[in-house]
């Protein structure tokens, strides 16, 4: 039986988890002494608020929880505090349910691209495809992301430029940049509403793009197959992955050769000479707080990027629901 991470580190969470749920009930009642001044538009107003605040709480203790998370690790994986389920945080009247999970368990659509709008990234590219083929989703779908984010008007196989968008009932043009959100995705050509629920859960335009290989899903773990010379990476290779991963998270990315050595010469060798595809550090979080208040619940739906260095939590992404 491997090792987990050391133990006294149980402790240590604890102890955290404590002083985080201090921190945030100190805040809530706070916030609702001020707040509740300003909310005279009724019980439902002034509940609607409350349940805000306390939203407002959520991603506050979330933002001590991946603070405290990076000042302990030098990597990320699914046996982090943040990464387990959070129970709700019961506060009489009120409650907070907070969900976290990393951006680089996923695929980045940004950098399907190089930076000058121009190239493609020809390797991410082929993992995109990949994933779609093991999401049973029609391949061609690629073709139309690298057609949205091009600079050019030039239309691939199986893509779209501004001529087909125009063509639309409520016509609009190529956006031919980046995308801002990963809702912007439902723009483009072929992805309907069942397409986008589907691959949803494996897509992001947050964080530099590389793939944690503590925290990816199978389905992304199956798609680094597409690497060049990469032997397939079929279910029960990504299966191994995911269960040496549960008793030892990777502390480096070479140490998937722990695993299967020919996983260690292809990929990680594909990581050095194609724009470093592989990591076992998280920099961009999603962070969804529910806050409930007599019934009345309000949702912060956000992501913020957790820096190398610093401390600080940078919110690039914010909607109230």
């Amino acid at each position: 039986m491997r090792a987990r991470r050391a133990g006294g580190d149980k402790g240590v969470v604890l102890l955290i988890t404590l002083m985080i749920l201090v921190l945030i009930v100190t805040l809530v009642w706070e916030v609702f002494r001020v707040g509740a001044r300003a909310a005279q538009t009724g019980a439902f107003g002034r509940d609607s608020i409350r349940a805000g605040l306390v939203a407002e709480a959520g991603i506050a203790g979330a933002r001590l929880l991946l603070r405290e998370d990076k000042k302990n690790n030098t990597y990320d994986s699914l046996d982090d505090l943040w990464a387990k389920p959070l129970p709700p945080i019961d506060l009489g009247e009120g409650t907070i349910h907070i969900i976290v999970e990393d951006e680089e368990r996923k695929i980045n659509l940004n950098n399907l691209m190089l930076r000058n709008g121009i190239g493609i990234d020809k390797v991410r590219l082929d993992i995109f495809r990949k994933l779609l083929e093991i999401l049973v989703i029609d391949p061609s779908l690629a073709d139309a992301v690298v057609d949205w984010l091009d600079i050019d008007d030039l239309t691939r196989v199986g893509g779209a430029e501004s001529a087909f968008y125009l063509s639309r009932k409520f016509p609009y043009k190529s956006k031919n940049d980046l995308f801002d959100t990963v809702e912007e995705l439902r723009l483009v050509r072929g992805v309907t509403p069942e397409v986008f629920e589907k691959i949803r859960p494996f897509i992001t335009v947050y964080g530099p793009g590389k793939i944690n290989l503590n925290t990816a899903p199978k389905q992304i773990l199956m798609a680094l197959s597409a690497v060049p010379d990469a032997e397939e990476i079929t279910e029960s290779t990504a299966d191994e992955i995911i269960e040496y991963r549960k008793e030892k998270p990777f502390e480096k990315k070479e140490d998937i050769k722990n695993v299967k050595q020919s996983l260690y010469e292809q990929l990680i060798h594909a990581s050095v000479t194609h724009a470093d595809l592989l990591t076992v550090q998280s920099t961009a979080f999603h962070v969804r707080s529910t806050g409930e208040f007599t019934g009345t619940a309000r949702v912060i739906d956000s992501v913020g990027i957790r820096a190398e260095e610093a401390e600080a939590i940078q919110w690039i992404y914010w909607r109230v629901e």
